[in-house]
């Protein structure tokens, strides 16, 4: 069983999530391209971009990990689990106009995504 693949399907819930609410706003707005200047999809903007850009890193990682044996399953349970965690934090965080909450997610999500690059580098 490859824990990377059931990661991938919950990251893409989660961003399928976050560009339903973008349309959501864009409807409400009736903001057809861009942003329109409104705060509240500017964030549905940026948290759905932002979480995109580092999963897309992460999953690849991730997977190729798993797939060639130098990251063990519980291990991407693990950092998989963690990763989810501090995406919905970040967009908690963005959304409730947290910025310490925001900060510290993104600042650790980058630790995650350091974690898993070095695994990879590390002869087994």
């Amino acid at each position: 069983m490859l824990y990377s693949v059931y990661i991938a399907a919950i990251l893409a819930l989660l961003l399928i999530g976050l560009s339903l609410n973008i349309s959501r706003l864009r409807m409400r707005h009736q903001v057809a391209f861009g942003d329109g200047g409104k705060p509240d999809l500017i964030k549905a903007v940026r948290a759905h971009g932002n979480s995109l850009e580092q999963s897309v890193l992460f999953i690849v990682l991730l997977y190729l990990g798993e797939a060639t044996g130098q990251i063990g399953g519980p291990l991407t349970a693990a950092l998989g689990f963690a990763f989810i965690m501090l995406r919905v934090l970040y967009c908690t965080g963005l959304f409730a106009r947290i910025l310490l909450l925001r900060q510290a997610s993104h600042a650790l999500t980058m630790l995650v995504l350091l974690a898993v690059t070095l695994l990879l580098l590390i002869p087994h």
